[in-house]
């Protein structure tokens, strides 16, 4: 017998559910196992915001001990799904983890199983989820998720000649002199706005204009988050440590799109990310319009790249390749991202896995 499997004899573990005052210990192990916060800085923030504050409410997470010590967890944010012309609850798998002295002894299936019973309980549709291609085999083997597809990352160069010279010279860090933000994009790009029918404005919260915006948005694509105000805020305006920007499109005095993008300084370049959109398509001209701001705004910020994910279903996918977003290829993915879930009503599930009904964004991961 090997020393491994000797050792595991000496290991076991029980499933419970969370109790308050276990945060502390959750992200612990979050930054034993990933080596960094749970949020940009601080966990034990996020975490509450991610689970306690959830506005749809529920918690689910299931936690494995070793008497006192915690090896193990698996968690999903519930969320108001709009699924074919009604809301159901689903949720986002996210978070999952392993203490690495404790792997082998299933874990990770264990916990997931436990998780997933509660779910169908509470009367859930589905689980999905972003696995990378380290996880995405587990998922499919142990936890019997489809692969619905790869992510569909589309990027946008934007100023490709700088970051093209800047590899070629092999730099390690930007010069701090001409290092820009993402205000200062703001600031020259409206500074230049023109005007025209449409009005754009950026905001710091989503109010009723978001609510009246959703309403009339929401049967454009078969699959997606519920996006009304109270998403949204919780989502981008209450999250702990983001600075994202919101920007929205008027005609009149009626909200017709908005965009909530970000600018991240990622080891393969400086990036814009759209983070989230959605626009009224009876206003024509108005999504163009949008677009065309967010690569103005990527521009004057000094991002090398603006990116959007685009699933083949998306209306909006016509519009941002228009204006030059093209699908990234899977041999460029700096870190693989497929795009899964497991369905637990047999009466959505051709919907759930089909590819072209949803509508998904870099928002609907939990890691930007």
């Amino acid at each position: 017998m090997s020393e491994k499997k000797i050792e595991n004899q000496k290991k076991s573990f029980e499933i419970r559910d969370y109790k308050p005052g276990d945060e502390a210990a959750i992200c612990a192990l979050f930054e034993k196992v990933f080596g960094k916060p749970m949020g940009k800085t601080e966990s034990l923030r996020h975490w509450r915001w991610e689970f306690l504050e959830n506005p749809a409410g529920g918690l689910f997470v299931k936690l494995a001990w070793d008497k006192q010590r915690i090896v193990g967890q698996y968690t999903a944010s519930p969320l108001r799904v709009y699924a074919d012309g009604k809301e159901i609850f689903a949720a986002l798998s996210h978070d999952t983890m392993t203490d690495p002295e404790y792997g082998g002894l299933g874990i990770f299936r264990n916990t997931a199983e436990a998780l997933y019973a509660e779910q169908e309980k509470a009367g859930h549709g589905f689980i999905y989820g972003f696995p990378n291609s380290n996880s995405i085999h587990g998922f499919e083997k142990y936890l019997n998720w489809r692969r619905i597809m790869s992510a569909p990352v589309h990027v946008r160069p934007v100023n490709f000649t700088k970051y093209f010279f800047k590899k070629l010279a092999k730099k390690v860090k930007d010069d701090q002199s001409n290092k820009k933000s993402i205000n200062t994009g703001l600031e020259k790009t409206f500074s230049e706005m023109k005007s025209g029918e449409y009005k754009l404005s950026v905001v710091t919260e989503f109010n009723d204009w978001a609510d009246d915006l959703w309403m009339r948005c929401q049967n454009q694509h078969s699959l997606w988050v519920a996006r009304d105000k109270t998403y949204l805020n919780w989502r981008y305006v209450e999250r702990p440590e983001s600075k994202y920007v919101i920007i929205t499109i008027w005609f009149e005095k009626t909200a017709v799109g908005y965009a909530v993008i970000d600018l991240v300084d990622k080891e393969f370049g400086s990036t814009l990310f759209v983070l989230d959109y959605m626009v009224d398509l009876n206003f024509k001209k108005a999504g163009d319009t949008l677009i065309r701001y967010i690569v103005e705004i990527a521009s004057n910020s000094g991002a090398f790249f603006a990116s959007a994910l685009l699933p083949p279903g998306s209306k909006y996918r016509s519009l941002f390749r228009r204006h030059f977003f093209i699908p990234l290829h899977e041999k460029l993915f700096p870190q693989h991202l497929y795009f899964g879930a497991r369905c637990f009503d047999p009466s959505i599930e051709h919907l759930v896995n089909n590819p072209k009904a949803w509508s998904i964004s870099w928002g609907d991961n939990d890691v930007l």
